[in-house]
């Protein structure tokens, strides 16, 4: 599972990378900062752990594709056809979660990833990124945040530059 770090680069990623590249800058950048928050939003259920003291209630229906789908619809609607683009964009950042922790939770027992439908819990358990970072000693926290800055922030300078306009020929 990995950190918030990860989280909200790929999530702000996703966001750069839907979104037109004419626009307000002041905007985009609060979309990018809208698409790190969501994308960090579904393990908020975390929350009912300790209400209800059960880590059951951890990737559950918040991890799942309709809670995603919901949140997207309710984006949409509260945004309007207008800015459909960017409900589209932060839709997918929240989606990233539960996919992001799909593909690299390998304790735990994965995450509701069907809810309401199913409560079985899936992962594909590729790659075990920090699954309890309280537990681990600060060194190994600083290597995986490290690790997680290295594989997911290039893709967002990338789109950062390419919007900027680094990449184009002189005419």
């Amino acid at each position: 599972m990995p950190m918030p770090v990860a989280h909200g680069l790929v999530g702000a990623s996703l966001v750069a990378a839907v979104l037109p590249r004419a626009g307000r800058e002041r905007e985009w950048r609060r979309a990018l900062l809208a698409g790190a928050a969501l994308a960090n939003a579904a393990d908020l259920d975390f929350s009912l752990v300790f209400v209800f003291g059960s880590r059951g209630w951890h990737r559950g229906f918040t991890h799942s594709l309709v809670f995603a789908l919901a949140v997207f619809v309710c984006l949409l609607l509260a945004l309007g056809r207008r800015r459909a683009r960017v409900a589209v964009g932060l839709g997918l950042a929240y989606a990233s979660h539960a996919l992001l922790d799909f593909a690299t939770t390998r304790q735990g027992g994965g995450l509701e990833l069907f809810w309401p439908f199913s409560f079985e819990r899936f992962g594909l358990r590729w790659w075990g990124l920090s699954e309890i970072p309280s537990r681990l000693p600060p060194a190994e926290i600083l290597n995986f945040l490290f690790l997680e800055f290295v594989l997911f922030a290039p893709p967002l300078l990338l789109l950062i530059l390419l919007r900027r306009g680094v990449f184009r020929r002189p005419v």
